[in-house]
């Protein structure tokens, strides 16, 4: 058996440092070029070479010995300038470039032989084949008693980050996969994920780091498959390193940046602008469901000859996503239904859709060129996937150069029916289907998703299982929240699939449920709209549960609306002293003067308390960024007029 430890070869950290400044300093020269002058919030996290140090151990057998040498394995995981006929760039170099330099991946390498051929590892399951990769994790604590396994870097739940198994033929699990066996070794490390692949498949003519980079993808970063699982569907095919495969291996994609907060990522406030985004992926727009943040579209510059994208079918253009996280599955959902609709999609700029009908596995017709509209009459569409409006609008998109791409984004002011979260600190419970012990219905409003309201396992409470709960007080309501437990060990499981939701002011007289839907199975918030209903108390029906469960859990409820004795909203109207918008406001508040004298302004809690006060003319604009989402009230007092508005701050 042979071995390798990391530590014995060259440590690239000198090379990187010097390799990192002068990145940054080009980097902020070309951002600084490009960069927009507009209104938008932005999340930017660029070069911070966050650390993740992992072990990888090659496998082979006594029948198919090892097909590469300890320096060049580590030159293809660890290299920084590394390439080799069919790899143009490292395992480090890929994360450290689609990060936007955010991660910086060192792997410890090893080798170990199976003590069996490898015939006899393609006669057991992966269940059983997969324990030689544990074999292989007890014999480098066996034989390099020196080895500092605390350096490693650890997951949230205590487990090692990042451990890699590259194998030199098809492993038990087959070409790549990624498990999550929660093993405590023998010195007591803690592995919960390991994923593993070969270097080259039979499909391959040369080494191939496209499965390798996959299941890292899956392993480190929980990032889902995009293909279609049933084939019968074209996912997002070459634009996504967790649908594609060429060599060159393809970028990682806009929502999986949004996600990981990569790069420069923008959200343009309310109003019309220009923006002009450089095709090096560095930044990113992202446009979001006022309803439902994790619903969304991204914007993205791509260029044919920027590595990764060989395939892209246009030298410049833009790739519009669609994102949805509620959808947890593969991209095997391809109605484009609410209920049956890709994670990630791609919208594809001629609307014939055929990456989900499978008729192509991608051409120019997906992407955004000079003449291309994206809005809520275009085919595709920028509706949402519960068909409501948006009012987004994407136009006016220019080439300009061989890298940038500016167009016109529309980003609408918010309805008025957006209203602010409703407090739970005024909830109690009126009653709810017994619960197991610790996990009652105070814990479906207590402000915490981490803690839930659980009918168990074993139960034979006929169905639906409901909670009541007491508002404290009338509200009227348009917007319901639910969130399943996030748990992984029992008890777990209860997701609510199809439920009913009541509002009344009393708890006898429910009447029609004003929603009934079926959820996604899934940990993550999801929201509903309805009618705007008034009432005390809100009865919520769980009618099923994924998998014919018997179980019924609930992590959080949450509501959105107003106390109706307040004064109504205000829309802006012609004929008034003062005219103030939006209403609801999300960071700033525009009022204008219609006499144009001197009027002082201010803004108080519900409670009374003084927020501010400043003095305007004509006009003024104020920044409420820093307000919390509630309801204010909003006094103006001239010599000669006065108004009092409520508004809501979202």
């Amino acid at each position: 058996m042979r071995s390798f430890n990391r530590e014995n070869q060259f440590h690239p950290s000198v090379r990187r440092k010097r390799l990192r400044a002068t990145k940054n300093l080009a980097l902020f020269i070309a951002f600084s070029i490009v960069f927009f002058q507009f209104p938008h919030r932005g999340l930017a996290q660029t070069d911070a070479n966050l650390p993740i140090h992992g072990i990888t151990i090659y496998i082979d057998y006594p029948d198919v010995p090892a097909s590469v040498t300890p320096v060049r394995l580590d030159s293809l995981i660890n290299g920084i300038t590394y390439t080799e006929t069919g790899v143009q760039r490292s395992f480090w170099k890929y994360w450290h470039e689609q990060s936007r330099r955010n991660i910086d991946i060192h792997q410890d390498v090893f080798f170990y032989t199976a003590p069996l051929p490898k015939t006899h590892y393609d006669t057991v399951t992966w269940q059983a084949g997969i324990l030689l990769w544990k074999d292989a994790l007890e014999w480098v604590i066996t034989n390099n008693p020196a080895y500092n396994w605390n350096a490693l870097s650890r997951d949230a739940n205590g487990g090692l980050r990042s451990v890699m198994i590259i194998s030199s033929a098809w492993g038990p699990a087959g070409v790549g996969a990624t498990h999550f066996p929660n093993w405590t070794l023998s010195n007591g490390v803690s592995i919960r994920t390991i994923y593993g692949s070969v270097l080259q498949a039979p499909w391959d003519t040369n080494t191939n780091m496209f499965m390798t980079l996959h299941e890292s993808g899956h392993a480190l970063f929980g990032f889902p498959d995009t293909y279609d699982n049933g084939y019968d569907s074209g996912g997002t095919s070459f634009y996504c390193l967790m649908s594609g495969g060429k060599p060159d291996v393809e970028p990682i994609g806009g929502p999986f940046q949004v996600k990981s907060n990569w790069g420069h990522i923008l959200e343009p406030f309310v109003g019309t602008q220009t923006i002009t985004l450089r095709a090096d992926g560095d930044s990113l727009v992202v446009l979001r469901n006022l309803h439902d943040s994790l619903e969304f579209f991204t914007i993205e510059a791509r260029k044919q000859s920027t590595m990764g994208n060989s395939l892209f079918p246009a030298n410049l253009g833009l790739l519009i996503w669609h994102s949805d996280t509620k959808v947890n599955t593969s991209n095997n959902l391809q109605d484009r239904t609410p209920m049956r609709h890709y994670g990630p999609s791609i919208e594809q700029a001629d609307g014939l859709y055929q990456l989900e009908g499978n008729t192509t596995g991608g051409n120019i017709g997906d992407i955004y060129l000079p003449g291309n509209t994206f809005n809520n009459s275009s085919v595709p569409s920028t509706k949402w996937w519960d068909d409501s409006t948006s009012g987004i609008e994407v136009s006016n998109i220019q080439l300009i150069g061989s890298d940038r791409i500016s167009f016109t984004v529309t980003v609408p002011t918010p309805h008025a029916d957006h209203y602010a979260e409703i407090p739970q600190s005024g909830w109690s419970l009126v009653s709810a289907t017994n619960s197991q012990s610790g996990f009652d219905g105070t814990k479906a409003f207590d402000g915490d998703a981490n803690t839930y309201y659980h009918v168990p396992w074993g139960n034979t409470l006929p169905r639906p299982h409901e909670i009541v709960i007491d508002l404290g007080q009338n509200y009227t309501i348009n917007e319901f929240f639910y969130t399943a437990n996030k748990n992984n060990l029992p008890p777990w499981e209860g997701r609510i699939e199809d439920y009913k939701l009541y509002i009344s002011p009393d708890t006898m007289n429910w009447g029609t449920a004003v929603a009934s839907r079926t959820f996604f199975q899934t940990g993550i918030r999801q929201y509903v709209r309805f009618a705007a209903t008034t009432g005390r108390y809100m009865k919520f029906s769980a009618t099923t549960s994924f998998n014919n469960d018997v179980r019924t859990s609930i992590a959080e409820l949450n509501l959105r609306g107003f106390d109706p004795g307040l004064v109504s909203v205000s829309e802006p109207r012609t004929g008034e002293d003062y005219v103030l918008y939006p209403n609801p406001a999300e960071n700033w508040l525009t009022i204008e003067s219609r006499n144009h004298q001197q009027t002082t302004v201010e803004i108080f809690d519900l409670d009374g308390r003084l927020m501010l006060t400043q003095t305007m003319f004509q006009s003024t604009t104020i920044n409420l960024a820093d307000f919390s989402s509630a309801i204010y009230i909003v006094r103006m007092n001239s010599s000669t007029a006065s108004r009092v508005v409520r508004i809501v701050k979202i």
